[in-house]
């Protein structure tokens, strides 16, 4: 039977090219940059062979603890079906022990789990200084790959079996990308680190608590002997011994389950008429995040400024590169400008509504779900902005230790920004354009209301921002420590700002409904 799965496995593998040119092109891409992130990783594993065991253990456990954080969360988060799903053998016959044998010994052919084997492998020579503790981590990474190929079948068949319908995949999947997006500049942060510096004693602390956990106790065996400590490494084995024990405990039983289970996926794949509305819970909040998603998707007024997110700094590139300033330098500052324009953007989006307003009004609805429900698109988008966008930053810059600056700075422009809109449009709306009208227009105003707003806005957010700049200035000038002070100062400001001035923001469109609803329709 293992056999017959093994062949299986590999034409599936093989049928990933196949379909139009566009998915295979994706494909290919894709693979591509997966290798790349792969074969960097491991190579960055394995130059560490003959540094201190205390550097080694650091990035080793830390390195295979997300390893095999990424066989639990990637499957759940992002699979949409399991081509070896236990139940589609359950015409067959097969005894569920022996198939759940097989199905955990095809699984070798896997991409992740090839990629898993090429760290283990890394982390051999890592090793390699001392022969002895070398054949230990082979051995250990040999737990340590059982327990990735366990966790990855765990978490393949629960998805399929759990996440059945399409609004749980939908979920899953969003979840998934903001996960992947939040843990990039972390990923960066790692290998960036001078594992044998005084200035990774965190990242140490953080290697000796995964040590006694599931996740790496595995990788942690190695360092206990190449340390002296060998009940160290007794207790690491026991734990990384027992978390395999218990997960193969663990798939026999689902696999027994799924396949006297009469539960079926849900076949419905084609989207919600209702579109946003149809995805999205109904609450109030999510019921007026859905208007917006759907007004920021269809209508020229949202998607023609948002356009023009990306077009400044290219513009503001254009006088510095004439007087030969330093690209390496200008190269951290278009992250927070993006930021700042798009957060902007919901400074005014209630008069957007023109008089659409009166539904937010008559229903009761409470203003802090109107307040929410609004800036929902710009956090959808603003997020990935920043966790990618960062770690494009301080690779533009050639300055990975500028990372923590450059989280900190953005994520306080975009939530105070938010937080000051959210505030100020509810006391201070005026007129905007109507729908249906060129986006480039913009209605005749008597007074000085939208002067004022926008200058508020722009002008509290940079006033809000600066102990954060401070900082990342000062950590340009030498200070390392204040990258850290930028990124906790940063997102504590912003945080704050965003939550108060929601609330604040909420209060008053209670009490203003119709002031706002008037000023709304002299657009």
């Amino acid at each position: 039977m293992v056999a017959q799965l093994i062949r299986l496995r590999l034409a599936l593998l093989s049928n990933i090219f196949s379909g139009t040119r566009r998915r295979a092109l994706g494909v290919t891409v894709g693979l591509l940059l997966a290798t790349t992130a792969v074969v960097s990783v491991c190579l960055r594993i394995a130059d560490l062979a003959g540094e201190p065991s205390s550097s080694v253990r650091t990035a080793v456990v830390l390195s295979g603890s997300a390893v095999v954080a990424a066989f639990l969360l990637v499957p759940m988060l992002f699979q949409r079906s399991d081509a070896m799903d236990p139940r589609r053998f359950a015409g067959f016959g097969f005894a569920s022990r022996s198939l759940a044998f097989a199905l955990v010994a095809s699984s070798i052919v896997a991409l992740p789990v090839v990629a898993a084997a090429l760290f283990t492998l890394s982390a051999v020579v890592a090793w390699s200084q001392n022969a002895g503790v070398a054949f230990v981590a082979l051995m250990s990474g040999v737990l340590g790959l059982a327990t990735c190929v366990l966790l990855g079948r765990l978490s393949s068949s629960l998805a399929a079996y759990l996440l059945s319908s399409r609004r749980a995949r939908e979920v899953a999947g969003t979840v998934g990308v903001f996960v992947l997006v939040i843990l990039a500049p972390a990923a960066v942060l790692l290998l960036s680190i001078n594992w044998g510096a005084e200035g990774a004693t965190w990242a140490q602390r953080l290697a000796g608590i995964l040590g006694v956990t599931p996740v790496g106790a595995a990788w942690t065996i190695p360092a206990a002997l190449a340390e002296g400590d060998g009940a160290g490494a007794l207790i690491s084995f026991v734990i990384a011994a027992a978390t395999v024990a218990v997960l193969w405990a663990a798939w026999q039983l689902l696999t027994t389950s799924m396949l006297t289970s009469t539960r079926r996926e849900d076949e419905s794949s084609e989207p919600s008429a209702l579109g946003w509305f149809g995805r999205l819970p109904s609450t109030p909040s999510a019921t007026i995040a859905a208007r917006s998603l759907t007004y920021w998707s269809r209508d020229p007024r949202y998607w023609v400024p948002l356009l023009i997110v990306p077009v400044v700094p290219i513009v503001m590139a254009v006088p510095l590169v004439l007087v030969s300033f330093p690209l390496s330098s200008y190269a951290l500052i278009p992250l927070p400008v993006m930021c700042l324009f798009l957060a902007f953007m919901v400074h005014n989006d209630i008069s957007l509504d023109n008089s659409a307003v009166w539904l937010h009004v008559v229903s009761g609805r409470r203003g802090v779900a109107d307040r929410l429900g609004r800036v929902i698109p710009v956090i959808l988008i603003g997020i990935p902005l920043i966790g990618v966008g960062s770690v494009v930053t301080v690779l533009l810059a050639n300055n990975s230790s500028a990372l923590p600056s450059v989280l900190g700075v953005s994520t306080c422009v975009l939530l105070s920004t938010l937080g000051l809109g959210n505030l100020i449009s509810a006391r201070f709306p005026y007129a905007a354009t109507r729908p249906g009208d060129s986006p480039f227009t913009q209605p005749q105003s008597t007074g000085s209301t939208s002067v004022f707003v926008q200058v508020a806005v722009v002008v509290g957010t940079l006033a809000l921002t600066l102990p954060s700049i401070a900082y990342a200035v000062a950590a340009q000038f030498g200070d390392s420590e204040a990258h850290w002070s930028s990124l906790w100062s940063g997102v504590g400001v912003g945080l704050l700002v965003f939550i108060l001035g929601t609330l604040g923001g909420g209060a008053l469109f209670n009490r203003r409904g119709p002031e706002i609803l008037a000023t709304t329709l002299r657009g």
